[in-house]
């Protein structure tokens, strides 16, 4: 999937269509978050041109691989999971250099990608069987089966990358669609290589890759022959493409941001709280939608519960992504370093108590990375913006109530509904206030997934955090349609 120009400053990935690399006209650098001197990849900046190439490709190949036998297809995908497997330490080397998560986090993350795709060949037999039944007229038979879309246009995000495309690709291609990805201009090269990997076991076509900007996303949903696109990122570019998409009624699978909140009980294990409060709001530094970003804590324990949280990020260690004694990495990019200080900068204007915590592994590299360390807001009110707005950088506002009752109807109040947690050694209570917030996804007394759970269970979001689910059977259901065929018996020679 790469070539090596050696007058280029890394490695150079091209698009992948047809089987085949393509080279362009135009290049773009991908840096090192953590080192930002640093060119990790150069990338073939695609154009209209390059998508539609691509949408050739997969139009051409989309017939033939929808009519593959569905055990030949788990079967591809298996052989697609053992060459992640095979190929762990360069994805990982990759995604954390681009990326900037810290190694410990991708090494799980690219584990998990391979997991995938074992779970939904697994489940593609279930998901993939007809149904039959008969008629009410006699002889009237029925039959009930699903069919993929054809050319499908998967659009994936910078902040975990291997594994949101995994989320994808493998259910996308396991119902029998020709895929085009079109990965995040700041985290694409392990992208590319799963990419590439998925491709070597699967027909020329089935997989294409075209890098690039707006201007590729564009021409992907111009292109009438691409029947769905799934999108993963923010709310401003799921309304962009919504629009472009309604122009042709095209199908649309988003799964957006979150402003997750965490409901902490009185009766809560507060120590255990604070450690995992703190573990999901810190991750990828903040940069996950599943993160926590509100906590509601009653104000009988507030004072408790906000000094075993200080106490738990403060022995938090920033550092360079790629070594393994970092907590915590940079931020991804320029655009989150100056957005996620900007808005701690207005935090404090309005005389929150804004407390910056942990400390730097090596203070002299901080110069030249994307660099924060984790924030506290201890005193933040339901109003603030640092409340009201997906944070997406290493903040974490605490938030006072009255009661139970209150902290439901805060966690409630919101644009938001992709995930929640609540906290309490009852389980009988926990459930109960479980049962009441507005959220695809409620953790108890945890706040992030098991090593299997993004796959295991359906994810997504309610109310504007997204539309439609990934993982679990219901994820592959996404990428097929519904066809019923309805056989009536021919009436009796003769008969009237």
């Amino acid at each position: 999937m790469t070539m090596i120009d050696e007058k280029a400053a890394g490695p150079v990935f091209g698009h992948l269509i047809a089987g085949a690399e393509r080279q362009g006209d135009r290049t773009f650098e991908v840096h090192n978050p953590s080192r930002t001197s640093e060119v990790v990849g150069v990338v073939a900046d695609g154009t209209a041109a390059d998508a539609l190439a691509a949408v050739d490709s997969a139009a051409s190949t989309a017939q033939e691989w929808a009519a593959t036998p569905v055990a030949e297809r788990a079967e591809r995908l298996l052989r697609i999971a053992d060459a992640i497997d095979a190929h762990a330490a360069t994805l990982i080397d990759l995604a954390t250099r681009e990326n900037g998560s810290v190694v410990s986090t991708i090494r799980r993350e690219v584990a998990a990608a391979a997991e995938s795709f074992r779970l939904v060949a697994a489940y593609l037999p279930t998901v993939l069987e007809p149904s039959a039944a008969e008629g009410a007229a006699p002889g009237e038979f029925v039959r009930v089966e699903r069919r993929p879309y054809g050319v499908v246009a998967c659009i994936v995000p910078w902040n975990a990358p291997v594994l949101l495309t995994a989320n994808k690709l493998a259910p996308a291609i396991a119902a029998g669609n020709a895929v085009v990805l079109k990965p995040s201009p700041f985290a694409p090269l392990a992208v590319s290589l799963l990419a590439g990997l998925a491709a070597a076991e699967l027909p020329p076509g089935v997989v294409n890759v075209v890098n690039g900007d707006a201007e590729v996303v564009r021409a992907l949903l111009a292109d009438r022959r691409v029947r769905k696109v799934s999108f993963t990122g923010g709310g401003a570019t799921a309304r962009h493409i919504m629009r472009q998409a309604s122009e042709s009624l095209l199908p649309v699978h988003l799964e957006l941001g979150g402003n997750d909140p965490a409901v902490v009980l009185e009766d809560a294990d507060l120590a255990h709280t604070a450690e995992r409060i703190a573990l999901s709001a810190y991750r990828r530094a903040g940069q996950v939608c599943f993160a926590t970003k509100r906590v509601y804590v009653p104000r009988s324990i507030a004072g408790e519960f906000r000094d075993l949280l200080v106490q738990v990020v403060d022995r938090m260690v920033v550092g360079d992504a790629t070594d393994e004694r970092a907590d915590m990495g940079p931020v991804n990019n320029p655009g989150q370093f100056e957005r996620v200080q900007a808005l701690l900068d207005r935090t404090r204007a309005q005389g929150r108590d804004v407390r910056v915590l942990g400390s730097p592994l090596d203070p002299g590299t901080w110069a030249d990375g994307y660099f924060l360390l984790p924030a506290l807001v201890l005193d933040a009110r339901h109003d603030d913006e640092v409340v009201r707005e997906e944070q997406f950088g290493p903040i974490l506002p605490v938030i006072e109530c009255d009661d139970e009752e209150q902290a439901i109807a805060l966690a409630n109040d919101t644009d938001y509904g992709l995930c929640s947690s609540v906290w309490s050694r009852s389980p009988e209570r926990a459930l109960a206030v479980a049962d009441r917030l507005e959220a695809g996804v409620t953790f108890v007394n945890s706040a992030m997934f098991s090593a299997t759970g993004t796959r295991e269970i359906p994810m997504g979001g309610w109310k504007q955090s997204g539309i439609g689910w990934e993982g679990s059977p219901h994820g592959i259901e996404e990428y097929l349609q519904f066809h019923s065929v309805d056989v009536q018996a021919l009436p009796a020679r003769g008969a009237a």
